[in-house]
């Protein structure tokens, strides 16, 4: 499962509502407790763990990409291309 239909998933909201900058502040149902279902659900798709720092640190997408890459996580062509575009 790539990261905009995971994140989409959790809020509750179209993947194709959500871009780099989206976050708590301009993305409905993005509140706290989704940030920690959007965690936990990051850590059982992406088989990765982060620690309580990392977790502080995102604020946005793009920081949560950032994030998952820095632990080797690859996304596929069509996720690249919406990054970039």
């Amino acid at each position: 499962m790539q990261l905009y239909q995971l994140i989409g998933n959790v809020l509750g909201v179209n993947p194709s509502e959500l871009n780099e900058d989206s976050n708590a502040q301009n993305t409905p149902k993005w509140d706290s407790l989704r940030h920690i279902e959007v965690v936990f659900a990051m850590e059982n798709a992406f088989h990765v763990r982060f620690t309580m720092p990392e977790i502080a640190s995102l604020r946005k997408l793009s920081d949560i990409r950032k994030l998952l890459e820095a632990k080797n996580v690859r996304f596929n062509q069509e996720q690249a291309e919406r990054k970039f575009g």
